[in-house]
């Protein structure tokens, strides 16, 4: 058993909200290493978290003594760094979107494959206690036959004009609402109900131009909102049925519902990763819309060692931050956990397989919106 694990990071920006913070929760572990070629940035960040080495050249930071390299840099980096963090023989937790394409992905999942470390995605909410728990209700039969999904995520993140031109508004490097933030809950649908089988999607972008550093206008290729359907298929709970999402980050609020309906109950995901139920039996019939459904909250049950957790990351940054920053602090203490028992997986996070998967949904949904038409994945 590992007495002390070492971590490092490539990228200062979501590390700096989430990743950083999480494992530094967690005993005897030691944020080690970072690189970030802004140099700003790179000494902020170690100033912030106690870090030692910093470095301008991810390629440097692989020569440290590390267990676990958390990248976390655009999309567009991806597949040069995971790859060489993998032939360095360390173990790899890769942010998403996973990659630019299927042929990218692909190749990682090869690499790791032949890794001796574990690669892992950081789709983080499968970890947060109430979407654990929604899996444990959907599995155990309590909601019932699984009718359909249904999800909302309104975020006021993008919704300013003036909010300078990014990589995030380059579809030719991973930008997007599709790509940040529909990969996250494709992979929800298919942790919590099972493979899709077909897609139609509808990607839109409110608005088109953004200013440059000079303040000139720069054309957004990348879409700020969209809608998309899905169907699941044979490999899942609920073959035939359909998952709606729909998507903007030019909202005037932020709102987040991801809802699961079944025969019996529906369960729902809050934005404060609350988890609420209503069964369908105390449903006033008729058509009445001023009823308010009785939703009533349910208490993710925990392991001690949970419990610990859940009280250290409550007087933590990471509360403020909302349910992905408080499922991440929840998949860092399961991978100490693995890399300290020296163990090559993590029970239920996602991995590269998971990763190439969810690329070609997002490659069916873009081909789906140029097609108008369903794409079968």
């Amino acid at each position: 058993m590992k007495k002390k694990i070492k971590i490092g990071f490539l990228g200062s920006g979501w590390a700096k909200v989430a990743q950083a913070p999480a494992f530094s929760l967690m005993e005897n572990v030691e944020l080690s290493a970072v690189a970030s070629p802004t140099e700003l940035h790179r000494q902020k960040f170690m100033k912030m978290f106690d870090i030692a080495k910093g470095f301008a050249d991810w390629h440097d930071l692989l020569k440290c003594d590390l267990d676990l390299v958390c990248v976390t840099t655009p999309p567009f980096l991806h597949a040069a760094m995971v790859t060489g963090v993998l032939e360095s023989g360390k173990s790899v937790l890769c942010e998403k979107p996973f990659a630019l394409n299927i042929e990218d992905a692909a190749a990682m999942a090869n690499v790791a494959s032949a890794s001796p470390g574990f690669a892992l995605l950081d789709h983080q909410l499968r970890f947060h206690p109430s979407v654990r728990t929604m899996k444990q209700m959907i599995d155990g039969g309590e909601i019932g036959k699984v009718y359909e999904v249904r999800t909302v995520v309104n975020l006021a993140s993008r919704n300013r004009p003036d909010m300078p031109w990014s990589w995030w508004c380059d579809a030719a490097k991973g930008g997007g609402a599709l790509y940040a933030i529909g990969s996250h809950l494709i992979d929800m649908n298919r942790y919590l109900i099972g493979e899709i089988a077909e897609v139609t999607c509808s990607l839109s972008t409110s608005i088109p131009y953004r200013p440059d550093t000079s303040g000139k206008p720069c054309a957004v290729t990348s879409d700020d909102n969209f809608a998309m359907m899905m169907k699941f298929g044979p490999s899942s709970v609920a073959l035939g049925s359909s998952s709606l999402m729909h998507v903007t980050t030019v909202g005037a609020y932020t709102w987040f519902s991801f809802e699961v309906v079944g025969s019996l109950k529906t369960i729902r995901l809050d934005g404060a990763g609350k988890l609420w139920e209503v069964a369908n039996d105390t449903a006033k019939r008729g058509r009445s819309l001023i009823d308010a459904p009785r939703w009533k909250q349910v208490e993710p049950m925990l392991p001690w060692d949970e419990l610990v957790l859940q009280e250290k990351i409550r007087h933590s940054s990471l509360a403020v931050h909302g349910i992905f920053a408080v499922g991440f602090a929840f998949l860092a203490h399961r991978i100490v956990k693995a890399l300290r028992n020296q163990e090559k997986t993590v029970h239920d996070a996602a991995g590269f397989p998971d990763g190439l998967m969810i690329q070609k949904v997002l490659k069916a949904g873009i081909d789906s919106n140029r097609l108008r038409s369903w794409v079968k994945i």
